[in-house]
């Protein structure tokens, strides 16, 4: 409904724990390079159709609802869902257009591992967005930055963790600053608006 194209696998090839042996492993992989990420996180899609997008996320994919943004009528603008215990696993911003990307995310393990991948991003003259910084919305620690194609990435840390009976944590548009740049609470315009 949101205008972006998913497709679902029953199956995948197995490639073991992120490249640590199964039998009597390391703590840690010894050939992780650059930022470390070691793992998908999340991505954030814009689109029309909330309210369909939900329903089939939720009552036919399984997923529910972790956080959630409502404008000042009480209608939703913003869902964070998750089909794990993570902050979320996809989140949908309301937006005129459908089938716009904001951003992906990769975990990291902590705040440092942040800090490193900020001060990478900067040895590479890559262009920064925002960060470090840490979210009121999922209270995750992180640094956003654009690929040589344009498209903004995130490395993130930290969140909170959800159970599919928990309560979903509502923010309100009136403290978007808070809930998305927790430190400066400010709105940044380049962040709410580039989009590929």
């Amino acid at each position: 409904p949101s205008g972006h194209h998913f497709e679902l696998y029953a199956d995948k090839e197995y490639t073991g724990k992120w490249g640590v042996n199964e039998v009597n492993p390391e703590a840690w992989p010894r050939d992780l390079k650059g930022m470390a990420a070691v793992r998908f996180d999340h991505c954030l899609l814009y689109g029309d159709e909330l309210p369909a997008t939900y329903d089939l996320f939720t009552k036919v994919l399984g997923f529910y609802l972790a956080e959630q943004v409502l404008d000042e009528n009480g209608t939703r603008v913003a869902q964070f869902l998750s089909l794990s215990t993570k902050a979320h696993d996809v989140a949908f911003i309301h937006h005129p257009e459908k089938g716009r990307l904001h951003h992906v995310s990769f975990h990291l393990e902590t705040w440092e591992d942040v800090l490193r991948a900020a001060d990478l991003i900067s040895m590479t003259d890559t262009s920064i967005d925002i960060g470090p910084t840490r979210h009121g919305l999922t209270h995750g620690k992180t640094i956003y930055f654009f690929d040589p194609s344009g498209n903004r990435n995130e490395v993130f840390c930290g969140g909170d963790y959800n159970y599919p009976d928990h309560k979903p944590v509502t923010w309100t548009t009136d403290q978007l600053g808070k809930a998305i740049f927790y430190h400066d609470r400010i709105l940044n315009e380049r962040f709410m608006t580039v989009l590929t």
